[in-house]
């Protein structure tokens, strides 16, 4: 057994000044994707399901990686949570892997239940209330939000429009009116000023008052400024401490022509 022994010597006054080698101390390249992946692969094959899951998560808390590779790994997870008879997580980590890819599939061979979960989901999937904006029509009231609402089993009651005058609320609710799946409403405008901002997000909700489906998010608000009662621009901004962030790939700018 070798002992490595670190002296420090102290230089007699009358000595010459000598300078220490310097000690580096580096750490080992982080441990590749692929060598997680194989590693939680390994554990599940060995029925060590815990401690599969445990890899499965270092996995996917990796940046960058393939979308379809990371819909195949919570595909993975999910089989784990069924085995482990964890239903409810079960369900959630299947719809995260086909909202990651939809096309996703079970592998060949795999059990009757695995791949009846992911069929199950999948229809669950295609029946969950969908709502997204519209764009603005260019002569309608630039304060008129369009909505877009998909809801195969008829399950939304309202819809409401939430909207603040900044971007961390509180927000208020006004409702939206609904026809043929296109729904409408408008964003207040305070007081008489025709110059205003707005935030805003719309939420579909069942009889129960439960979320079916949201359009953006209060974390992750649509801004709308007005100036002299014309759309100058809308974006996809989430407000975070005080610093915008933009989501998506790019911000959305209508500019108001002047009149003719």
């Amino acid at each position: 057994m070798l002992t490595l022994t670190l002296m420090l010597l102290s230089a007699a006054p009358d000595a010459p000044t000598r300078t220490a080698p310097a000690v580096l101390l580096s750490q080992a390249p982080a441990e590749s994707a692929r060598a997680v992946l194989e590693r939680a692969r390994k554990l599940a094959e060995e029925l060590r399901y815990e401690e599969a899951v445990v890899e499965y998560q270092r996995y996917l808390g990796l940046p960058n990686r393939p979308t379809t590779e990371r819909a195949q790994v919570l595909l993975d997870v999910g089989y784990i949570h069924l085995q482990l008879e964890d239903v409810t997580n079960a369900e959630q980590r299947i719809a995260e892997a086909l909202e990651q890819d939809a096309w996703v599939r079970a592998p060949a061979g795999a059990p009757p239940k695995q791949v009846e979960l992911i069929e199950r989901v999948r229809a669950q999937l295609a029946a969950r209330p969908k709502l997204e904006v519209l764009p603005r029509e260019g002569a309608a009231d630039p304060r008129r939000v369009r909505a877009s609402l998909k809801d195969p089993q008829g399950r939304t009651s309202e819809v409401l429009l939430r909207h603040a005058p900044v971007p961390d609320g509180p927000y208020r609710a006004a409702r939206m009116a609904c026809e043929s799946g296109t729904c409408e409403g408008e964003l207040p405008t305070p007081g008489s000023s025709t110059n205003f901002t707005a935030w805003y997000f719309l939420e579909a909700l069942d009889a129960q008052g439960n979320t079916l489906a949201r359009a953006a998010h209060p974390k992750a608000p649509l801004q709308l400024s007005i100036i002299e009662q014309r759309a100058w621009y809308e974006s996809p901004w989430v407000y975070a401490g005080g610093a915008a962030v933009l989501i998506g790939a790019a911000a959305v700018f209508f500019v108001a022509a002047d009149p003719g």
